[in-house]
């Protein structure tokens, strides 16, 4: 189950790359200490979107690997749990030059921690409910029978 967890499709790869650059942007744009939650509302407005556009993008070779780890005795929360774990990887790899600066200005560890969750909590989601709903469409019943 999680050895489909690390991103290493090319779909992830870029959407590493562009919330990586919007991070990088950010961290670098900053003068004077930034305001509160001012990059935690920036990667809520950035990783949805990238995250749920790279889930969807492959999605063919996705649900013939789906497929597969239904035949082998997968359950479906696994595959959820593993498409969830890959986006919150995603996300927190992107954002991580906007982490380590939070880490290494701020002395307020529970707001760098706020950021932490909330960029494992959105990348997760939203990089799992396009599999959510793959797999419970009619098609992919159809093909799991035949």
């Amino acid at each position: 189950m999680l050895s489909g967890v690390i991103p290493r499709e090319a779909t992830d790869l870029l959407a590493i790359l562009v919330m990586g650059i919007v991070a990088v942007e950010a961290s670098l744009a900053t003068i004077g200490p930034p305001v509160f939650g001012s990059r935690l509302w920036l990667s809520l407005l950035v990783v949805p979107p990238t995250v749920a556009l790279s889930s969807v993008s492959t999605t063919t070779r996705r649900t013939k690997e789906e497929l597969a780890l239904f035949a082998y005795g997968g359950s479906s929360w696994q595959i959820l749990l593993r498409y969830f774990f890959r986006g919150a990887i995603c996300a927190l790899i992107a954002f991580s030059p906007i982490l380590l600066q939070g880490f290494l200005t701020t002395s307020s560890i529970p707001e760098l921690f706020l950021q932490v969750l909330a960029l494992l909590v959105v990348g997760g989601l939203f990089y799992s409910l396009p599999s959510l709903r793959r797999i419970r469409s009619s098609s992919f019943v159809e093909n799991y029978k035949s």
